[in-house]
């Protein structure tokens, strides 16, 4: 419920307050007295856009601020939805603030925490819902009739599962585009990247290789050369009556003889010994170096013809062996990846199946709730329209359920397509809404559909603003009544220039235009008993005073038995 209404500086609004009760709050005054700005206000506080031209001129900013009592239940929702925000919701009343500076910045609060506008729209459906001549046009667009009935139906967990399913759908829809759009690209490049793996593999290079060859070619190249110093070093070390390694020998026994007379130089033999032992390993090793290298010219050319090919695979694909190797496995991952792109395609396909059978389940469940619903739709607002002077007019819920092949069949709403069709005179068909009311007929088809439809929520004011224009006298009188009725279980407020529907408000408020200090402002006060016996008198306007006094008073009175 709303309690309070603060405006300042708001469009020709200065300062006003104003303090409002459960039940039926009405607002009256002149034509162009502000009563519309006062409703301007307050859907700007839940969420409406904002522009410099709501701030008064030569003020700054305009503010406006509602304070809110909220059921258990829609608390419990508001509280968790202010969490993900990470807002405390607290146990006290809600208390939005809305904040428009004249350079149309603007500033959105909720218990003086600052958050994003969209908040106060996601809050809006729990505090107010706001239904005027704007209104009345919406309903005559198919896409508000489902909201209807689904309501008298008590949809609320079927449509949640279907509006899910179809957005896990539409997010399943597009990652499988872009899974085969990867699909397709690697398709394209399989072909090439196969064909450079084929060409590196047949080659098959090792880590170094080519060094090696090349050293191994060096040697090669130079065979004669190569054998000629390898033969003369073993020779000079180890096979000739003067080498390095008979010297030694020598020089070992003539020491040992030494070592007679002098004790002291038996080491030194022992390191002679030493010595012919690394002789006899490098001039071994010289012979073992030279009968390991083929120095064949069927070698020499295989050696070529390897570094040749190891070159062609450095030219086409990397400066280096390491290089390659690198785009080798750059490739194998490459081909990895189209075969997981593929993968991820099938495996998106199966889960958009599993989705959309999971969908289709639960929009034949919704389907089938609407439809049980629909005639009870039917003859509730017929009853309705028959209590709002339009007895015979005929009220039908057009149902349509696409079938799967259907473009129509996945939406957020089910499969179904809703449509109020209205006879509102004997003798003529049934046609769409908006083809066959006028504004006043419209109206009361409205406030029906309000009645049966949305009696007992008790979760948001309801807020009218002029629904009862275009009509008078005893449809006035009864969409009074319903208002009323209406308002035993929710709180409503009401803009009116009918003294039927002013009647029956627990609270009255008149709206007037004053001029101060040569500047236009709007006032709103709360009517005492007499003053709303003047201003329902003023509404009938009545040719003589004390007479509309009077029918004013009994009005009242009759209205509040």
């Amino acid at each position: 419920m709303l309690r309070r209404l603060s405006i300042k500086n708001f469009a020709v609004v200065r300062e006003l307050e104003l303090e409002l009760g459960s039940g039926l709050n009405l607002l009256t005054g002149e034509t162009g007295a502000g009563k519309s700005i006062i409703v301007d206000a307050l859907a700007l506080l839940i969420g409406g856009r904002a522009t410099p031209d709501f701030v008064r001129a030569g003020a700054s900013v305009a503010v406006v601020e509602g304070e809110f009592d909220l059921s258990s239940t829609a608390r419990a929702t508001v509280v968790e939805m202010l969490a993900t925000e990470g807002l405390a919701g607290g146990q006290g009343p809600l208390i939005l603030r809305r904040e428009v500076q004249a350079s149309g910045r603007s500033r959105a609060l909720v218990n003086d925490q600052g958050v994003a506008a969209a908040l106060l729209r996601r809050l809006q459906p729990f505090l107010v819902e706001i239904h005027g001549q704007g209104e009345q046009q919406a309903l005559a667009a198919v896409r508000a009739h489902v909201e209807f009935l689904d309501a008298l139906a008590g949809c609320e967990h079927a449509r949640r599962a279907v509006a899910e399913l179809y957005a896990q759908r539409a997010a399943t829809l597009e990652a499988l585009a872009a899974a085969e759009a990867t699909a397709r690209e690697a398709a394209r490049a399989l072909e090439f990247i196969e064909f450079q793996l084929r060409e590196i593999e047949r080659v098959a290079p090792q880590p170094g290789e080519d060094e090696e060859l090349e050293a191994e070619l060096k040697l090669l190249a130079q065979a004669e050369t190569v054998q000629a110093l390898a033969a003369q070093v073993h020779a000079e070390l180890y096979e000739s009556d003067q080498s390095a390694l008979a010297l030694i020998a020598g020089a070992e026994r003539r020491v040992r003889r030494l070592a007679e007379f002098d004790g002291a130089l038996a080491d030194l033999a022992e390191r002679l010994v030493q010595a012919a032992a690394l002789v006899t390993d490098v001039a071994e090793e010289v012979r073992a170096r030279l009968q390991r290298v083929d120095f064949s010219p069927e070698r020499l050319a295989a050696v070529e013809a390897r570094l040749a090919e190891l070159d062609r695979l450095k030219r086409r694909y990397g400066g280096s062996l390491s290089e390659v190797e690198e785009l080798a496995s750059e490739l194998r991952r490459q081909r990895e990846d189209y075969f997981g792109a593929a993968d991820r395609v099938a495996e998106l396909r199966a889960e958009l199946g599993r989705i959309e059978t999971a969908y289709g389940r639960q929009a034949a469940e919704l389907s089938e709730r609407r439809r049980r619903a629909r005639r009870t739709l039917e003859q509730r607002v017929a009853r309705e329209l028959a209590a709002l002077a339009m007895e015979r007019a005929r009220f039908l819920v057009d149902l349509r359920t696409a079938e799967p092949t259907d473009s129509a069949f996945y939406s957020a709403l089910g499969a179904d397509q809703v449509e109020f069709l209205l006879a509102a005179n004997p003798g003529e068909p049934a046609r769409a809404l908006g083809r066959v009311a006028s504004g006043g007929e419209l109206s009361r088809v409205m406030l029906a559909l309000l009645t049966v439809c949305r009696a007992g929520s008790g979760e948001a004011t309801l807020v009218f603003d002029e629904v009862d224009a275009g009509i008078g006298g005893g449809v006035a009188e009864a969409v009074g009544r319903r208002l009323r009725a209406l308002a035993q279980a929710q709180q409503v407020v009401c803009v009116t220039h009918q003294a039927p529907v002013a009647r029956f408000a627990e609270r009255h408020f008149l709206v007037t235009k004053q001029v101060r200090g040569e500047r236009t402002e709007v006032a709103v006060r709360e009517l005492a008993w007499d003053e709303r016996v003047a201003e329902l008198a003023r509404l009938i306007g009545a040719e003589d005073a004390a007479a509309g006094l009077a029918t004013a008073r009994w009005m009242l009175e009759e209205a509040h038995k």
